[in-house]
């Protein structure tokens, strides 16, 4: 009942927060947040496979999600407390915050550990709402009007994939009773009919699309992102973001157990590009920074789905690109975060200079810069090259030509709008007695950044342990 147990404690410590509106208490609240999400993570990796709550297994996919979202929720809820002294002024709103982030990372291990089709979806609606709240959180109108259009879209696409799951539960039978366990699907894969098994695959895809920022229901994320305070930005755009992909490898990977495999496959391959094709003209038009490392989440589970489509391949450089990009992706918005306080703008018309007027950072912004795109020695480096590895190996020519030059295209513009950030000279007006300027916060995405580095050419053994048997869930 471990799963159950953190689900009720995490519940009853975020309602906590809202009523104790005090400093000592929220950050104490946080800490035992993080204690209390660490050991769910330890006590998966001690006990893989274990069935835990009736509905949650403890299958080395989620236990190495789940444990990613517990190493980036330290740094994530630092910063938290760092935009919370400096962006918001009300004790309440600054608990309510807290607890929304605190519910939205429980239903994130939910989504990952359960076992069970209808619980993630139950669990990915959870994320749905607090997501939109925290959109909303500095109550401006176009964080209203993103609030709305992701609440919106997302129940859409949850609701394509509630449909999605009733074409399942037709095929589901266990007995006399209708089960839409995952294992059990997965042990009936070559029994299901194969025309529900597709439309519930495209159902399921479509729906969850908008959490995992890929097409076609991308458009909303990308715009949540844009709205959203910088440390939401940093889980939604990894841990939610690989909520999405686990909801959607769930069902790829009963779906290539069976003949239709090759037809998935060539699906995901179309996803993939006409993701990656949009993330990089895409980027030739953003003016806020957030908005620039959105279009760059989108990019990158592009280049998952892709990996994913080529099989047995791919599926190594899939879950080391995800693995690393979500350290990577953290690191970027807290990044972020720090040059919004200094400018006090998130706009990039705004912000130069930055390399001059604050060197630490502007030296951690570089390094993360060259991580998140992928240049040695970045860790995505390594994953990148084991995906056109795979694509020449499947023979792929044409599809690797389109991404080395989509890759080429977001490189360029990548790197053309860090210049003017950490170059180009200051903007009139700026005055830099407002600025706010802290020397040790760029530690934490120094960390996060070297630890791409360390897990893509180091890796320990326990990781790497894991990691294999993560790979048997794809």
């Amino acid at each position: 009942m471990t799963v159950l147990y953190f689900l009720i404690c995490s519940a009853i410590l975020a309602l906590s927060v809202n009523f104790v509106h005090r400093a000592w208490y929220r950050t104490t609240a946080g800490a035992l947040y993080i204690c209390g999400h660490l050991a769910l993570s330890c006590h998966a990796f001690m006990n893989p496979d274990a069935i835990d709550s009736v509905y949650f297994k403890f299958d080395a996919l989620a236990t190495l999600l789940n444990g990613l979202l517990s190493v980036i929720l330290v740094p994530v809820f630092m910063h938290t407390s760092l935009y919370l002294d400096r962006h918001v002024k009300s004790p309440a709103m600054k608990g309510r915050f807290l607890s929304l982030m605190m519910l939205l990372a429980s239903a994130l291990s939910g989504i990952y550990f359960t076992d069970n089709f209808v619980v993630m979806w139950v669990c990915l609606e959870v994320s749905t709402v607090t997501v939109t709240f925290l959109i909303f959180h500095e109550r401006y109108t176009d964080a209203l009007e993103a609030a709305w259009k992701y609440l919106f879209i997302s129940s859409f696409g949850v609701t394509l994939a509630f449909v999605g799951i009733l074409f399942l539960s037709v095929q589901g039978h266990e007995g006399t009773q209708v089960s839409l366990s995952i294992t059990h699907l997965n042990g009936i894969a070559q029994k299901l009919d194969p025309l529900f098994l597709k439309v519930a695959f495209i159902l399921l895809l479509t729906g969850y699309s908008i959490k995992m920022n890929i097409f076609p229901l991308y458009a909303a994320a990308i715009d949540a992102k844009t709205a959203a305070p910088f440390p939401v930005n940093a889980l939604t755009s990894t841990a939610l973001i690989n909520g999405g992909f686990i909801a959607i490898a769930r069902i790829y990977a009963i779906i290539s157990k069976t003949d239709s495999a090759l037809w998935a496959q060539h699906v995901l391959l179309i996803v993939g590009l006409a993701s990656l094709s949009i993330a990089a003209f895409q980027l030739f038009k953003v003016k806020r920074f957030k908005r620039l490392f959105a279009f760059s989440s989108m990019e990158h589970m592009a280049l998952v789905a892709i990996a994913l489509s080529l099989g047995k391949a791919g599926q190594v450089a899939a879950l080391l690109h995800l693995t690393l990009h979500t350290l990577a992706k953290t690191g970027m918005f807290l990044s972020f975060g720090q040059i919004r306080a200094f400018y006090q703008s998130g706009w990039i018309r705004d912000t130069c200079d930055y390399m001059k007027m604050n060197g630490f950072g502007a030296i951690v912004f570089l390094l993360g810069l060259l991580t998140i795109t992928a240049i040695p020695p970045s860790g995505l480096f390594y994953s990148e090259l084991l995906l056109f590895k795979a694509l020449l190996a499947s023979h792929h020519y044409a599809v690797a030509l389109i991404l080395f030059f989509l890759l080429t295209v977001i490189i360029y513009l990548m790197f053309k709008y860090a210049m003017q950030l950490l170059f180009e000279p200051l903007p009139p007006g700026f005055n830099p007695e407002n600025a706010i300027k802290n020397r040790w916060e760029p530690v934490s995405q120094l960390v996060l950044f070297l630890l791409t580095i360390y897990l893509a050419y180091f890796p320990p053994p326990f990781f790497t342990r894991l990691f294999e048997a993560a790979l048997q869930a794809l």
